[in-house]
Order: C-alpha cells, then structure tokens, then sequence
C-alpha cells in the first residue's frame, strides 16, 4: 500500500507540474480582441484541467491538506492501468510546451519583449490571468499549489511566451483540449463534478467583460461552458456580446493589422498569420526600444525574402508516446479555415481511381468538433493501425510518400519501441440471443435504423438486448441516461477474445465466421460483433459535448471497419431449407410396406385411446420403415401436439410440407405447433395456406386455427400499446418482429451487394499492372460469385474480396493481389498464398514488389512502374542465385532488409523537466555571434549583395541502366530448416518462408565497369510539394548560410563516400539528373541506410528542398536531386 501512495503522490506532482507550465503562455490581458479570446481558448483548459485534479483529490495532495495519500484520493488511482494512462497523459500537456522550437515553429508563439533584466516584473501580469475572475476558486487553489514557486524558480524558467499566429496557437489549444478530454473520460462521473465547479463559478461571477469574453470563446467547444456563461450574462442584464462591445468602443482595431506590433509589423508580405492587438482602456502597449525595433524590421526583411517558402517539421516522439506527424506549409500563406484543394494537389496526394479501392483507405468514426482548420486530435488520431491505411500517404510519385507520410511512417517506426500498452477488457456474461433476433436486428439496422438520437430509450433497450448491462450499476443516474456513457464499456467489451474475433490478426475477415472449430467464434458470434460494432460507430459518429474517451486501439478501429463494410456489402436471406426426397429411405418390398402400415394402424389406434406416447413410438417404428411418407410423420406430429412437445411436433409438420406441399392437415397442423409456441404471426401463413389447400374441405379445426392466430396477434398489438413499462414494451415489440426472421426450416444466406463492382475492381487493377494473365482472370472472375450462388465453393480470400469484407491497408494490398492469383488458374497451384503481407510476386517476365518494401521504393521512379492499391509494377523480371530448377515457376519473395531509424534517439527520462531551447532551428545559420556586434550584423544582413539564389545541381547528361535485379537466397531459418528436411515437407510452404537479399548492377555510358549496390536496409522517400515563388523565383539565402548548400554530390562519386563527408550536419545532395541517376541515388541511400528527400520536376526550388532534408525539416540528411 505504501508504494501505491507513493505513485499517487507522484501522479499529483505530474499533475501540479502541467498546471504551472501554463504560466508560460501570457494570458494577462493587455493586447486585442483576437488575442484575448484565444487567451480565453487556452486557460479554459486550464481552468478545466484544475477542477479535473481538485475533484479526484489531486490538489489535496500537493498541498499537503491531506495526510494520507490515498484517503481523499480518487480510489481508481491505486489501479495501475488508470494510473498509467493518467500519467502518459499528463505527460503529453507537458511536452506540449517542451521546447522553443516547437513553440515558434509548431504552436505560434513568440518570446516576449520584456527585457531580461525586468527582474520581479515578469511574473506580475501572470498572477492575474485573464479569467481569474470568473473561475475565482479554481484560481485560488493554484495560488495555494504554486506558494513560492515563482519567487524561486531561476529567470531562464519564467521566460514568457506571447501569442503571435492565430492558427498555429488554435492547434496548441486543440491538443490540450483533447489531452482533458482524454483525461476526464477516464473518471465519467468527475467529469460531472468538475463541470459543476466550472459551472458553479461561472454563476457566481460578475465581471461581465470577462464573462463576454468566456462566452465567446467556447462557442461550438465547450457548449455547456458557453451555455452557461450566456445566461449569468442574461441574469446581469447584458446582452452584447465582448466582441460587438469592443467594436463598438475600438475604431482602430481593422488599422491595427498594418501596425508595428511587439517586433512584428503587419504587411502583405507577413509570413504568419499574426493576431491583431488593440489598446485596451486607453492603455497603449509598451514602446519598444529602438534596438528591438531593428531586430523586428530585421525580422520583416526576412519573412519577405522566405515568403512562399517551404517549411516542413516533425511533431513527436514523445517519452510516453509513440505518436509521430510531420507537417509542410508555405511561409506566408494566410491559412483560412478550410484546406485548400491546391495545397492537397500540391502535396501530391494519390485519389481513389476506383470505387472498389475506397476500401484500401479507412475513414473516420469518431465526429471532429473544431470548426478551424486545427481539430482536436482525439483517441482515433492516436490508432495508427496500418501507415498505408491513411490517405495522405502515399505521394503521386511511385515508391515515395507525402510529408504527412513521413510522419507515419516515423510513427510506425516508433511503434516497434517497447512500450507498456494497457487496456482494459470486460468480460462479463452476454444475454442469449437467438439468431432470429440477430438477424431481426441486422435487418432494422439495414434498412429502418432511422436517425440516431430521435429515439433515445429504444436505442438504449436494443443494445442492452445486445449486451445486456455488462456487469456495471450507476449509482449516479443522471450519468446512466447519458448515451455516451456505452462508448468506454463497449471499448472494453470489443478487447475480449473468447467469443469476439481480433480482425488484424488475421488476413481473413470470413475466417472469422467460416472457419470450423477453434479458428473462428462463428457465424451468430460474428453477426453480435457487427452489432457491437454499428452501436459503437454510431455513438462515436454522433458524440456531443465535445467529449472523448481513452482505450482506443486497433482491434476495435478493425471492428468498426468489418462492421460498417459488412452492413454496407452484405445482405442475409433466408432461403427455405431444402430437404432431399429422392435420398430418403423408402419401404422397397411389399413385405416393408405392409409392416410399416401395421405400425401406423396400431399407432392410429393408441392416438384413438389417448395413449400419446405409445402412438409415437409406433409412428416413429412405421417412420423408420418408409421415410418418404408424408402421413406417417403428420400422424406422428399430431401425437406430438398432444403430448405438448410443440417443437418436435413443429419439425414433424414441417418435414412433412416438404414431402407433400399440399397435405393441408400437414400445414395445419405447422400451424398449431407454431402457435403454441407463442408466434402467431407465423401460425397465421401456416393456417392461411392449409384453407387454401383444402378448399371446400377445409376443417372446422383450420378455420379456429387461423381465428386462433388472427386473437393472437390482436391480443399482443393490445398489450404492446397498454404497457406504460418502456422496457417491458420494447421487449414485446422484440418478440413480435422476430418472428419474422425464425430459421427454422430456414436456411441463411449470404448475398453481396458489391459483387460486380469488385470483378470490376479487380479486372481494372490487372490491367493497370499490365497482368500478363489477364484474359484467364477474366475468364474466372466473372463467374467466381456465380459459382458462390450455385453452392460452389470459393478460396475464403476470394470471397472476401467478391463481398468487400477487407481492412485497410496491408490486408487490402494482400487481398488484391491474392484474388487476382486465385482467379489465375494456371499458377495458382504453382504459387499458392503469400505467408507475409510484405512479400513480393516474381513472374517469369516481370516482378511486382509491395510499396513499402525496398525494392518497391527504389524501383518506383522507373518509367512505366506505377503505383496502385499498395502495389509497386510492373517491375523488370529478377534473377534469383542460385538458379532453381524451374526459373519460370511464379513465386512469393521476401526480401531480407534493416529498417532505417526516422529520428534521433531520445532517451526515456522522466525527470519533469522542461527543456527550453530546440535542436532543429532553420535559422540557427543566420543569427547573431557570441563575439559579433551588433550594428555590423544588422547592416549585413540587410545587405542585398549578401543575399543570393544557391545554384542547384548541374544537369548531368550521362546515362544509367538496370543491368540485372538480383535476389541471393539466405539460409533458412532453423526451424524452417527442419520442417525442409522432412519427407513430408511442403515446397510451397518452404518457398514463401525463404528469405533473400536483394541487390542490383547497375551499367553507366561513362563507365565500362558494373556498379552493384547491396539493397541492406529499406529507406523511406519523401516527396515534397513545390514552393511558391519569392521575390526572385527561387529562393535566396545570405552568404553566411551558402555553405550549408554545397554539399553535392555526382552518382558516380557515391561508391567513394564515407561516414565522415556527413559530418558538420549538411545535407547531402545527390546530383541524379542524369537519365536512370534516380533509381541509383535510392539504390545508393538502401546500401547506406539513409532515408531521403526526393526532390523531382516540378518539386520546390533549391534552397526549400535542401532545407526540407535538413534537421530543422524532415532530418533526412540527404535529399536526391532528379529532373525526371
């Protein structure tokens, strides 16, 4: 117990630590209108992330109110899941301020221009932050939290950071908001609290400019927050807005965007999108000095000569998380608050050329809420799940990924670190559900799901008919009527593997459902998933409150793409149940005949005397004899009946339509059984085809029947409409509508509804990838779902594929490609199915290789290659060593390679301390010396002589060709070893286990030697967008930073370059304008181990692509020059 108060204690000085570094962002209010409502954005999640931490008992504890550790301390702290995940939360706030470059260049802030030596004055104007009287106890309780902090802490520690780009600082904000929410749904009821607290301040708050300002602010955010605000304005008798107000009171505040503002001024050519400032009650702002002034016109000159420029950066790692993104924008630009369909064609991402392929994308579930162009990042975001699956990617140009791509895979990479993942699992009893209410409700989701919201207790009685209360009580009601209260418990319900299946570790979704024994939970398991997963899609897709929930993953993102695709792909039909008269038994001899006519007399007799179970067991002897006799078994169903055993006597009726459709005392009697049991809506079809049968001979017993059911359904209408019991009532709407969907004597089927459109899909991308099979493919696939009607059987691939039941990603590219195998006969046997996601196909022409694998990313740029559903091709035909003994054979190949890092390591520390400073600085060539003075600094930079256009590569005019793409098969590993030396060992299986090293001889006209390149490890290409034109065209930099820009170096110089020519931290520029140079330089970065920018025709100029590679962009360190 002693350690676990320990880790709380330590939970809260995290938490005190993420409260304080707030105070590095001036939230004092002394600028404009703008920026004092995004300083309201970012202390609302403050103030939110304080009465987080007063109502789990977090405050208590750092402020020594409370002696024992876990006494007011929120009990789920001592479970160390929670506990984990609360620390990697807090964690994320705290390296969200972690260093200067991430502030100016990510976030938009800038330091302030109080002089360094202001001494006490720095911590003045925080001590009144711009809500401090509104939230007054929240406010109080981080004064008792900080005591003497301020007072203490060394002035490097209270540097002060001030608002400078609208945008970037929303995306600070949006980050931060998602942290709280994250953080609030891992406590749902003190979230509550807490926004009772914020709610009971607000209602006791008079300061109405402050209350204006807060209304504001959280308009479309924090409804509840805004809400409330509005109505203590109402209650003061105040109804113009702050910003209506201001505008009233202020003239000068459109003329102040063209005015000189803390260093910065206002003008066409401002690189940021900057925020307006205005005198506040006749308060100007601070003059600047006059040697603050030369820097900020410095700082303008600058920005004119980058405007357009290309500025690229990557946002992560982080201690806690795995996270990555990387970004590109254009100096200058001023963003609006929608993304601009030029900036996506620029960017070079790849549309959708099919409809079938929208499937190798996923989409999003869980509804954004921010209305800018920054939206909160919320627990989705955080699911990488596969780095191909995400639309920004892959780039236009084959073997080569977006920025944004970059970012992914740098994220990816970072996945392979161990790290301790915790989630929760739920694994309490489910309600029995038959398969007629499965497939009742499959059917209403299908087609009569309605909108979401409009019925809000049926919608909380059908999923509880789904998964029943899952072993949870509310104590709290007001938070057991909250919808969303499902969307963490269904969460933990997903992460359960006994009856549910876990879609990404398998390549097949219909093994899930199809498979015998242990390999699958089974069909009516399988259709719950679906369930599960439409009622946890359509909660995430309607999430209010600007709320999110923690626990997350990639099984349940899989559930929710299976389920959404499934109900969009699949329909289930019942079909009757065919039985095979021609295969019963039948009475062959006279001799046979007469004893089983004995039997059913004596059985007659005994049905005569009441002695139902002796007239059973007589049929049943009669039955044994001759199957195909209708009257015998309806005889024996009429026992039946008597003896009340209505579902034996209901499959004895049943049978017996079959082997006489018109014996009316057979449909009758199906009737009688049916109704028994309850289902009067099928009695009556039962009851209204024996009247039609018997016409004229109809019975007394048929027509009370049909009377008897018509009562029925009448009598449970009635009780339907009279019970005032909401849950009583929907149960008997259940009951009555699943008798539509029984199965007895029924059969499932399943139907595509996108059949056509994949034979379609799938032809198109044989002829993209000029298949050399195609006419075969033709051939197979357009009759595949035909045969899948006609009872045939299908490879479980196929079927996939023809239903459109695939994940994004890896599992679609391996599905394409394997049912474009499957429906070439004459290989398919030859070949088989890969074992590996990322293996290679070899032909005896030609070879196609998966776009993340290396020979993929180097063999992209050659003509003719291109790029498609994850597919590299059609790539030149490859040698293998040693030669097989059938070199046309097709098969699986699996190159051997080392990933490359993407980033500097960073150690794991976490000591809470906050670094100030950034590695990755664009202008760390341009700034001042220590032992420069100032005046000859400022003159030189102002210089214009000093400011030139680097020229880039000269064009080189020789020419490189593939001579040979060689494969070296490696040894086997040892367990493969051992399965080969078995007698039974399969070759197929042995062949797609074999691994080999790739290399390629490469034949230049200026050299008459070879030239081979050992494909070791598997680099990643990024292409990044053009920039937009500067002053000059291409961009200019200053003589001091000209060096950074002449590392260049010729294709056939690279065999001699060394470890030692990167040293100094330039940017290796590899001159591949030649012809075939391209796919040399990224066969020279495999050897090396160097991932690389790709700057081709079209691309940015120069200067942006250099800075692109170097460490304060992308950190490539080598960028390949191509004009291709």
């Amino acid at each position: 117990m002693t350690d676990v108060a320990g880790l709380v204690i330590g939970v809260a000085a995290l938490w005190k630590t993420c409260v304080q570094v707030y105070e590095i962002v001036d939230s004092s209010r002394q600028f404009g209108m703008e920026s004092e409502i995004l300083s309201v954005k970012f202390e609302v999640e403050r103030v939110r992330l304080i009465c987080w931490g007063d109502v789990i008992g977090l405050q208590s504890l750092v402020s020594g109110e409370n002696p024992a550790p876990t006494a007011l301390a929120d009990p789920r702290l001592n479970r160390a899941e929670i506990r984990t995940a609360v620390v990697r939360l807090l964690g994320c706030i705290q390296h969200s301020f972690e260093n200067t470059s991430r502030l100016q260049d990510q976030y938009g802030l800038q330091p302030s221009t109080v002089a360094p030596d202001a001494g006490p004055s720095l911590t003045v104007s925080q001590t009144d932050r711009i809500l401090s009287s509104v939230f007054k106890r929240a406010y109080d309780n981080l004064r008792r939290v900080a005591g003497d902090r301020q007072r203490d802490t060394p002035l490097t520690r209270r540097t002060i950071w001030a608002i400078r780009d609208r945008n970037k600082f929303l995306a600070l904000v949006a980050e931060l908001r998602g942290f709280n929410d994250s953080l609030e749904s891992l406590f749902p009821d003190a979230r509550a609290k807490a926004a009772e607290a914020m709610r009971n301040d607000i209602e006791a708050a008079d300061g109405i400019r402050e209350l204006q300002l807060l209304q504001e602010a959280t308009a479309g955010e924090n409804n509840g927050v805004s809400e409330c605000a509005s109505v203590r304005l109402e209650a003061l008798g105040v109804t113009v807005s702050a910003r209506t107000e201001l505008l009233s009171a202020t003239k000068s505040v459109a003329d102040s965007e063209a005015t000189v503002e803390r260093g910065l001024v206002k003008a066409d050519e401002e690189a940021d999108e900057e925020i307006p400032r205005a005198d506040e009650g006749g308060q100007k702002e601070p003059e600047m000095s006059e040697l603050e002034k030369r820097f900020a016109n410095l700082e303008v000159f600058v920005a004119k000569k980058n405007r357009g420029a290309l500025s690229t950066y990557v946002s992560g790692p982080y201690s806690r998380m795995s996270h990555v993104s990387a970004h590109v924008y254009w100096d200058g630009d001023r963003v609006d608050n929608s993304p601009s369909p030029w900036d996506e064609r620029d960017k070079g991402f790849v549309p959708v050329s099919h409809a079938a392929f929208e499937m190798f994308k996923k989409r999003k579930y869980i509804s954004k809420r921010g209305r800018g162009q920054y939206e909160t990042l919320d627990s989705e975001d955080y699911c990488l799940f596969d780095p191909e699956s995400h639309a920004k990617y892959e780039n236009i140009n084959p073997g080569t990924v977006t920025v944004e791509g970059f970012g992914l895979e740098c994220w990816d990479y970072e996945e392979t670190k161990p790290r301790k993942t915790t989630f929760m699992v739920n694994r309490s009893e489910l309600p029995v559900l038959p398969a007629r209410r499965l497939l009742r409700r499959l059917h209403d989701i299908q087609k009569n799901s309605g909108k979401f919201g409009w019925n809000p207790t049926a919608e909380e009685l059908n999923l509880k008919e789904t998964v029943g209360s899952l072993g949870i009580v509310y104590y709290d009601q007001k938070y057991a009527q909250d919808r969303n209260r499902w969307i963490g418990d269904l969460y933990h319900l997903l992460n359960r593997d006994d009856i549910l299946a876990n879609f990404v570790s398998e390549s097949s979704v219909g093994l899930q459902w199809a498979a015998t024994g242990n390999d699958s939970i089974g069909l009516w398991n399988f259709l719950r998933q679906i369930i599960i997963g439409w009622e946890l899609m359509v909660r995430l897709e309607n999430l209010d409150g600007g709320r999110s929930y923690t626990g997350f993953n990639e099984r349940i993102l899989a559930t929710l793409i299976v389920s959404d695709l499934w109900l969009k792909h699949v329909e289930i039909v019942l079909a009757e149940q065919k039985i095979g008269v021609k295969e019963l038994k039948k009475a062959e001899t006279p001799e046979e005949k007469a004893k089983a006519e004995d039997f059913k007399n004596k059985g007659n007799e005994a049905l005569k005397k009441g002695e139902f179970q002796k007239a059973v067991d007589l049929y049943t002897e009669a039955i044994t004899i001759d199957l195909t006799n209708a009257i015998y078994r309806c005889n024996r169903a009429a026992a039946l009946l008597e003896l009340e055993r209505w579902e034996d006597a209901e499959e004895d009726a049943y049978i017996t339509t079959h082997l006489d459709p018109k014996y009316p005392k057979a449909w009758s009697r199906l009737g009688l059984a049916i109704l028994k049991q309850g289902h009067a809506k099928r009695a009556k079809k039962a009851f209204e085809k024996a009247l039609e049968l018997a016409g004229r001979e109809a019975t007394p017993q048929m027509r009370k029947g049909l009377a008897d059911a018509d009562e029925k359904i009448k009598e449970q209408v009635k009780a339907i409409n009279t019970e005032t019991d909401k849950t009583k009532q929907h149960a008997l709407i259940s009951e009555h509508h699943d008798q539509d969907w029984e199965i007895v004597g029924k059969s499932p089927e399943l139907h595509s509804l996108v059949h056509e459109r994949q034979v379609e899909g799938l032809l198109y991308f044989a002829e993209r990838m000029k298949w050399p099979y195609i006419n075969e493919v033709r051939d197979y696939a357009e009759d595949a779902y035909s045969t899948i009607r006609g009872g045939g059987t299908i490879n479980i691939h196929l079927h996939d594929w023809l239903f459109g039941l695939i994940l994004p990603g890896k599992w679609f590219s391996f599905k394409i490609m394997t049912a474009l195998i499957l429906c070439t006969q004459s290989i398919v046997k030859k070949v088989g199915i890969a074992h590996y996601y990322e293996s290679g196909l070899y032909l005896p022409t030609r070879s196609y290789w998966r776009q993340r694998s290396v020979l993929g990313r180097v063999l992209g740029c050659l003509p003719g290659v291109i790029s498609l559903c994850g597919w590299i091709g059609p790539c030149p035909r490859v040698e293998i060593e040693p030669a097989p003994e059938d070199p046309s054979k097709p098969r699986h190949i699996r190159v051997k390679t080392r990933r490359v890092a993407t980033s500097e390591h960073k150690s794991d520390s976490d000591d809470g301390v906050i670094h100030i400073g950034g590695t990755r600085d664009r202008e760390e060539g341009t700034r001042i010396r220590p032992d420069e003075e100032i005046d000859p600094y400022l003159a030189d930079m102002k210089d214009t002589s000093q400011w030139i256009v680097p020229a880039p590569p000269v064009r080189d005019i020789s020419t490189c060709t593939i001579e040979s793409i060689k494969l070296t098969k490696l040894a086997l590993r040892t367990d493969v070893s051992r399965r080969a030396a078995t007698s039974d060992a399969d070759e197929l299986d042995i062949e797609n286990e074999t691994e080999y090293r790739a290399s390629i001889v490469f034949k230049r006209d200026d050299n008459a030697d070879p030239i081979t390149y050992k494909l070791f490890t598997n680099p990643v290409f990024v292409t990044v967008p053009p920039c937009r034109p500067g002053p000059k065209g291409p961009h200019e930099v200053h003589m001091r930073e000209l060096h950074s820009f002449q590392n260049v170096w010729d294709v056939e110089r690279l065999k001699d370059h060394t470890p030692e020519d990167l040293e100094g931290g330039r940017v290796m520029v590899i001159n591949a304008t030649g012809k075939g140079a391209e796919v040399l330089a990224r066969a020279w970065c495999s050897e090396r181990g160097k991932n690389a920018v790709v700057r081709r025709k079209g691309g940015p100029c120069f200067v942006c692509a250099v800075r692109a590679a170097g460490k304060a962009g992308l950190g490539t360190g080598v960028l390949i020059w191509s004009d291709e």
